[in-house]
């Protein structure tokens, strides 16, 4: 599904306001080179490979820039996560939406920072992506794999509304065949995280440098 937010091309951030700040923004090039080395570490961590059932080759700074850049050609809409109030920020992962279509997408999200893991700012940085994707994509599914070694992924999503769906539509985004899938539709994740969401500011950062 195309967007339908007119200037959902743009770059865009969103805001968890308060509790020393949080922030998920689409990144410029300089942005994503500045991030790219430490986000290649993200992946390559043991732990962190392991919980998302990553095999492949090592990532390197520059692999991740060839990484975002054709994501977001594809259509993908990828996300730097950071801590900090402004100015004073640090990153601690990344997180996305992908497979954007028939009014539905695909969530991923990776709290990288070993030093942060576990201290509930997953729930909020997914809250900020689902807020994204509804209000500005216009998106009215959102779907989740998540390997069965991973369980404290699974609680995280079923705070927010998400449920078992072994439907077609949701099969479609598995890595492996024991994969589970969870989807929310929009209204359900809207009165679940009602309290949530007064945290939440979505704005244009600026118009996409991307093209």
């Amino acid at each position: 599904m195309g967007e339908t937010n007119p200037s959902a091309a743009a770059l865009w951030a969103v805001e968890w306001r308060g509790d020393g700040g949080l922030t998920a923004l689409e990144p410029t090039p300089a942005e994503l080179a500045e991030a790219s080395a430490g986000l290649a570490g993200y992946y390559n961590d043991p732990h962190n490979r392991a919980m998302m059932g990553q095999d492949g080759e090592p990532f390197t700074a520059a692999s991740v820039v060839r990484y975002y850049q054709s994501f977001r050609a594809q259509g993908g809409r990828p996300f730097l996560l950071r801590l900090g109030e402004a100015g004073a920020s640090a990153l601690i992962g990344d997180g996305d939406l992908r497979n954007l279509r028939d009014g539905a997408a695909e969530v991923a999200i990776l709290i990288g920072d070993r030093a942060v893991q576990g201290r509930g700012l997953g729930t909020r940085c997914v809250t900020m992506l689902h807020a994204f994707a509804f209000q500005v994509l216009g998106l009215e599914r959102l779907y989740i794999s998540v390997l069965p070694t991973n369980p404290a992924s699974r609680r995280l999503f079923e705070k927010l509304g998400y449920q078992v769906d072994d439907s077609p539509a949701a099969r479609r985004h598995i890595d492996a065949e024991t994969d589970l899938t969870l989807s929310v539709a929009r209204v359900d994740f809207e009165r679940r995280a009602s309290a949530s969401l007064r945290h939440v500011r979505v704005f244009e950062r600026r118009p996409s440098a991307f093209g």
